[in-house]
């Protein structure tokens, strides 16, 4: 790993990996922390709409249901991400991109060099987004002598242990997949046991919540046999790390064969086997059909990993270049199947959203024809640059299943590249139909909100764009629907909804005065973006620890004089916490109410 070389690098043998402390990683310290996340809920069959019936929110602990690793091998990764200050040119900007953040609880980045070290674009994308990161250590058939040196003795083995806790230390990610198919002499297998025992153990001791993941490939006997399930044959290495990553090939047999295992022997690890399923398809029914092999392991319930879910981007790659298609074109085919892809994962996924506040998202992807701060073009050059991407929403984009079928069907919300208020992207509507959920969260309402978002109208006459929240009462089991709209918006007379007062130009400086911090001007426009400020109060609330705020969306309004083309961008939202003992300085302030029961 050069110093001077403005990339991340693998590390390609094990001199260079035990030499690793004596060339400083020049970038670890721009990496950011991981964002802390809510608890997980299954959002169900229509996860894209907001509904305000009564009845409870449920969730469950993070650990007590199937898990989701992401395995990112990318045509050998290291390309356009690892660059630290990313890429500028014509074509570069559009590339793979990874947004479905709020379904993965480990991203794996998979390289086939000795030791991949997680690239910074990725792990500021993932770790922004609160998803932890994880390397790979992959011995490869063909590569015996580097398995066997390895593994020559003790002594060597405990350095290689510490080589690799330094590198996930240093480099701010939190574990390994272990990937070793090449065959082992049978009496260096213990040796190899150890060391897997040894690294999970130390790891644990230095990386809080670090883990250390196995593949299946080879046996207790150094045979290189994947089982495709958990068995006698795998599990010593099974019981010396955090979990079992299973090879693609399984059928329903080995599924079974497991599940017996599992609760005969390890009963309390069943959420630590993952079922592999490649998304190229190999083995398993994958590509557009991943969703009913997936269904098949939540179901079981088992974890599961998701091998090379670029296949979104690759399967398109053919056809764009045959047809010459133009970059704009390459990019709207990509982000429509992708999105396809994961809307049909979805339903059987639980999710985790912000749950500390600030909260701030300009919805950028990573890329874009042109960078924006504050709708202001800074730079004219296109760009790729997985770091720069803001916290992106719950759920996938395009429309809910239901209305795929529909000619005439609109999606909920499209990426917008030809205008972006920070970055390179924001969102466009269209659709005015219905609250669509933008953000699954859990802030409390022990203290006061500031809401603010920019918004652009190509009609600002007949078209409006709100900011919706909801509330949610543990104690009532009821919801409120607060509205955060324009000045002369209408609220249905309904109990279970308010309308948010936006607040005048001179309220908002008051809040700076009292040290607010916003991310977006306090002022009613900038660069053709308008500016909207709410102050929601929690005074009037009964018992303000038990009012959450668990959903924010967003709405359309069109007047009957709209045109069907008509649109709104959202360029960004922001929330922050409010001031308790000021809130009397906000004379605008919203009073968060539920209605008498």
């Amino acid at each position: 790993m050069s110093v001077e070389a403005p990339v991340c690098q693998p590390i390609r043998t094990l001199q260079e990996l035990l030499d690793f402390e004596k060339l400083p990683v020049f970038w670890k310290n721009l990496v950011e922390p991981i964002a802390p996340r809510s608890r997980s809920r299954n959002l169900g069959e229509h996860y894209q709409v907001l509904n305000f019936e009564p009845g409870p929110i449920p969730t469950v602990p993070n650990e007590s249901r199937p898990q989701v690793l992401l395995c990112h091998d990318f045509k050998g990764n290291y390309l356009n991400d690892k660059y630290i200050n990313g890429v500028q040119g014509e074509d570069q900007w559009v590339d793979y991109r990874f947004y479905n953040w709020a379904a993965i609880d480990v991203f794996c980045y998979f390289s086939h060099n000795f030791v991949t070290i997680p690239t910074l674009q990725w792990l500021n994308c993932a770790h922004k987004n609160g998803v932890k990161v994880i390397g790979t250590v992959i011995v490869e058939p063909g590569n015996a002598q580097l398995l066997k040196d390895l593994v020559q003795s003790d002594e060597f083995m405990f350095r290689v242990v510490e080589a690799l806790v330094q590198v996930a230390r240093a480099c701010q990610f939190h574990g390994w997949l272990l990937n070793v198919e090449c065959p082992l002499e049978t009496s260096k297998v213990q040796r190899l046991c150890d060391f897997v025992r040894l690294l999970t153990e130390r790891c644990h001791q230095e990386i809080p919540d670090s883990m250390v993941i196995w593949y299946d490939a080879i046996t207790k006997d150094g045979q290189l046999a994947w089982q495709n399930e958990v068995n006698a044959a795998n599990q010593q290495f099974f019981a010396a790390c955090d979990g079992i990553f299973l090879n693609y090939a399984w059928s329903r047999k080995h599924m079974e064969r497991t599940d017996a295992f599992i609760r005969d022997n390890y009963p309390e690890r069943r959420l630590q086997v993952y079922f592999g399923i490649d998304v190229f398809g190999r083995s398993k029914k994958a590509k557009m059909n991943t969703d009913a092999t997936l269904e098949e392991v939540i179901n079981a319930p088992f974890s599961v990993a998701l091998f090379a879910p670029g296949w979104t981007f690759e399967s398109q790659e053919s056809y764009a270049e045959r047809e010459r298609l133009e970059p704009d074109v390459r990019n709207v085919r990509f982000l429509q199947t992708n999105d396809r892809f994961w809307n049909l994962l979805w339903r059987h996924l639980y999710v985790r959203g912000p749950t500390e506040l600030p909260l701030y998202s300009s919805f950028c992807l990573g890329s874009g024809k042109f960078y924006n701060r504050l709708g202001k073009t800074q730079s004219n050059q296109c760009w790729f640059n997985l770091a720069k991407q803001s916290f992106q929403p719950t759920i996938p984009y395009t429309p809910p299943i239901e209305f795929e079928t529909r000619t005439d069907a609109l999606s909920h919300w499209t990426h917008h590249f030809d205008g972006a208020l920070d970055g390179g992207s924001c969102l466009k509507l269209r659709n005015d139909e219905q609250d669509k959920r933008l953000f699954a969260c859990d802030f409390a309402c022990t203290t006061d909100l500031i809401v603010s978002y920019a918004l652009r109208r190509n009609n600002p006459t007949d078209v409006d764009l709100a900011l919706i929240l909801k509330a949610h009462c543990a104690e009532r089991a009821d919801c409120l629907r607060i509205v955060c709209a324009g000045s002369d918006c209408h609220v249905a007379r309904r109990s279970n909804e308010m309308r948010a007062i936006p607040l005048r130009t001179e309220q908002t400086l008051q809040l700076l005065k009292l040290g607010a911090q916003p991310q977006l001007p306090l002022a009613d426009t900038i660069n053709g973006w308008e500016i909207r400020y709410y102050y929601l109060s929690s005074e009037l609330l009964h018992d303000p620890s038990g009012v959450r705020i668990v959903d924010i969306g967003i709405k359309l309004s069109k007047r009957e004089t709209a045109q069907p083309t008509d649109y709104a961008l959202l360029g960004a939202i922001h929330l922050q916490a409010g001031f308790l003992n000021h809130r009397e300085e906000i004379p605008d302030r919203s009073k968060l109410l539920f209605s008498p029961a």
